[in-house]
């Protein structure tokens, strides 16, 4: 992966700086190429590397770091003393007015925010020397539907105009934090946007009870104290090498091994092979359930477990007769074409025009649109190649003769070297940046529903089914392994649920 350099403005010495910011933390090798900057130098009071801040030394940065890292200069595009927040005279409080206040009603101490907003800290302390901006931290409460978000350090005041667009949002004076409603749509799109403003973001979920938590620690520390026999030693080795041949991810391998450890270790004292259903059960009841436990862990936990006996020979215990935990099956969120062609037509910017018609057009994940090549590109076939999807699965999509127009259109205008959609200064788009583009343009749209990009994709396949396509087919072009993963499509689709005639119909009511 690329390294990362974002600018930033410090006032420093009576002037308005470059500030590098390592994305990664500190770099020897880029430090090497700030070097070559001219004017470069460091400050030890705001531990930092800086340059001057003119357009001649913002070109040399760029051309210097074309190779060696993306930089990232967001916040440079405002006006520097907009870095440096203001104290407005008095706060006023509003309260939530109808239903469309959401969850996150004020505390009698919080205040709905239409104005700007309190800043983190106030203008009598020395903000200017402090270069780098937050960590922000998210503290989500599924269960009361709350999203707290805290500035730690500075911020920039546009972060609240941003935070706005998500619904009400509420300033608690006694915690120094903000609230809006939670949905995943909101975290992870406001996650995506400070992270592209090179603000470091620290998710925290709601925690179990102090009393739980201590039991899971007191069970777990005992469970991981006791000493694996030769044989569990011995099944853990065999499940290393199955998992590094079926090429499985380094994090899946991890926590697959890990796992297993715990469960060998809950029975120390018995051959793994001799273990039996009852006693998975046993296991799964006293350690996960009763420690309360999610429905993943679980269900991860089972994997681990059935993988192992599947490779094993399965001893006393076989993985087909042993149930997972029910999870809710939400159906996918939909586009109407209305909705659709508005989300297309909302945004003049040919690159993220194009962004969301091949997202569209070609069913893709958001990780798909950012890796494709050039080369990938075949005109002559009409089609686009794309490369590793989900479970390293490659494919080829059709790309319609309205699509082909407006890539010529594109590249002719913004010159892409290696992949078809690069950052400013070179490189791969970032997936936080086609969320972005996408969440801009369902506000545009004027949409509200509480979806991410891959709607787009799942409003594809709805559409395809809905205009007579095969299943089979669909499958072919989502990348999906079983046709089990497609038929959802099936229930969100009306092609069926059209000629329906409900029974009201055929009833003499007045």
């Amino acid at each position: 992966m690329k390294k990362k350099i974002v600018l930033k403005r410090l006032y420093h010495r009576g002037k308005w700086r470059l500030v590098f910011v390592f994305a990664s933390g500190y770099d020897e090798d880029l430090v090497s190429v700030i070097k070559t900057i001219k004017g470069h130098n460091y400050s030890k009071t705001n531990r930092c590397w800086y340059a001057d801040d003119d357009e001649a030394t913002l070109k040399q940065i760029i051309r210097a770091f074309r190779d060696k890292a993306d930089i990232d200069i967001s916040f440079l595009t405002h006006n520097p003393d907009s870095n440096v927040p203001e104290l407005p005279d008095k706060a006023e409080s509003k309260p939530a007015k109808g239903p469309d206040a959401g969850s996150a009603s004020p505390t009698p101490e919080s205040e709905e925010i239409d104005r700007e907003m309190i800043p983190a800290q106030r203008n009598d302390e020395q903000v200017i020397n402090r270069p780098q901006y937050g960590p922000v931290e998210f503290r989500i409460n599924e269960k009361d539907g709350r999203l707290a978000i805290r500035f730690t350090g500075l911020y920039d005041k546009g972060w609240i105009e941003e935070m706005k667009t998500f619904g009400r949002l509420y300033y608690d004076k006694p915690r120094k934090e903000f609230t809006l409603p939670w949905s995943l749509m909101t975290t992870d799109s406001l996650s995506d946007y400070f992270s592209s403003q090179g603000v470091e973001v620290k998710v925290i979920k709601s925690v179990a009870p102090e009393p739980l938590r201590s039991a899971r620690r007191e069970l777990g520390d005992k469970i991981r104290g006791r000493q694996l026999g030769d044989k569990a030693r011995e099944g853990l080795e065999q499940m290393r090498k199955h998992l590094d041949g079926v090429r499985y991810s380094g994090r899946t391998n991890v926590s697959y091994l890990a796992l297993l450890e715990l469960f060998f270790k809950y029975y120390h004292k018995k051959d793994p092979l001799k273990i039996t259903s009852t006693e998975v059960s046993q296991f799964v009841h006293e350690f996960i359930v009763t420690n309360g436990y999610s429905a993943s862990y679980q269900n991860q936990m089972i994997s681990a477990i059935k993988t192992f006996y599947k490779i094993s020979g399965k001893g006393h215990f076989d993985p087909q007769v042993f149930e997972r935990p029910r999870k809710s099956k939400a159906l996918p969120k939909v586009f109407s074409k209305d909705e659709v062609k508005r989300i297309l037509n909302s945004t003049k910017n040919n690159k993220h025009k194009l962004l969301l018609w091949m997202i569209y057009s070609c069913g893709l994940r958001r990780g798909e649109i950012t890796n494709i090549l050039l080369t990938d590109l075949d005109r002559g076939r009409g089609i686009v190649h794309i490369r590793e999807g989900k479970g390293r699965v490659d494919r080829i999509v059709p790309v319609s003769v309205k699509v082909w127009e407006k890539i010529d259109e594109y590249i002719d205008g913004f010159g892409p070297r290696k992949f078809l959609f690069e950052g400013q200064t070179g490189g791969r788009y970032s997936a936080e940046s086609v969320y972005r583009v996408f969440k801009q343009a369902l506000g545009r749209a004027g949409i509200k529903k509480d979806v991410g990009v891959h709607s787009l994709r799942h409003s594809y396949a709805t559409h395809l089914h809905e205009s007579g396509l095969d299943i089979r087919y669909i499958q072919e072009l989502l990348g999906h392994k079983s046709t089990r993963t497609t038929e959802i499509y099936t229930h969100v689709s009306r092609r069926n649920l059209v000629a329906v005639r409900s029974p009201i119909e055929d009833m003499d009511l007045k």
